[in-house]
């Protein structure tokens, strides 16, 4: 997904109008970039909870290798026997983040 197709959605999702809602898209990418790049942990429901794995700087970018677990309950995915426990199963998987 592109920024701009996004950025639409979001829009579309809020009922906000489309210049709003990039300002608001912009301000939140470039505040998860920067923690990212300091080695911050995210913990960002319902997007999830991420953590740097490692970094390091490339030609022209510098990559960060993070982990994202989302809760199956958080993703409205059922559990075994049908409830939720306390604390539910996580996916995990892992991203690359980095300037294109």
């Amino acid at each position: 997904m592109k920024k701009k197709d996004f950025i639409d959605r979001v829009a579309e999702a809020s009922g906000v109008k489309r210049g709003e809602a990039k300002k608001a898209v912009e301000a939140t990418l470039k505040e998860l970039g920067d923690a990212l790049q300091r080695g911050e942990e995210l913990n960002l429901p319902p997007l999830g909870k991420m953590s740097v794995k490692r970094q390091q700087d490339g030609t022209g970018a510098h990559v960060i290798v993070a982990k994202l677990r989302r809760s199956k309950t958080m993703l409205g995915e059922e559990v075994e026997g049908g409830e939720a426990p306390a604390e539910s199963p996580k996916e995990s998987a892992e991203t690359v983040a980095g300037e294109n």
